[in-house]
């Protein structure tokens, strides 16, 4: 059981956790051997990924941050009001040992004010289980 994963998030929604004093991680100062021996995770909107984002950013999570972060995701994902039609899924692709991914979609209908909600309650146990055990999340 992990007590830290590593999360690669769009910059704006960097912007967010840098606020409230989220640690970024720069990938160049870890060796391959070093990334692979600890949960990681990408979260990014819609089905396209993480490859139509211009700037991606290496965040540290600390298990007692889980919440704030599953929080601050909530926020972020609000901005993301959709103008035509349904809000695009907010997707955490997780990476487990030897390369094994899962890809997990939450879709939101949107609540009162028109802007998508996130289902927090399914993130964080998204989060919890990859950083749990990243062998059994991604199996």
């Amino acid at each position: 059981m992990g007590d830290h994963m590593f999360v690669h998030v769009p910059d704006d929604f960097w912007e967010l956790l840098d606020r409230a004093d989220f640690d970024e991680v720069e990938a160049g100062s870890r060796s391959g051997d070093q990334w692979a021996s600890v949960a990681q995770a990408a979260v990014s909107l819609g089905n396209e990924g993480l490859a139509v984002t211009a700037n991606v950013v290496g965040v540290y999570l600390a298990r007692d941050r889980i919440k704030e972060f599953v929080q601050r995701a909530a926020v972020w994902f609000g901005f993301r009001a959709a103008v035509d039609g349904p809000a695009p899924p907010l997707v955490l692709t997780i990476t487990g040992e030897a390369g094994a991914e899962t890809r997990i979609e939450i879709r939101s209908a949107p609540g009162p004010d028109g802007r998508p909600v996130l289902d927090t309650a399914a993130l964080t146990g998204a989060v919890v289980s990859a950083m749990n055990g990243p062998s059994r999340a991604a199996g």
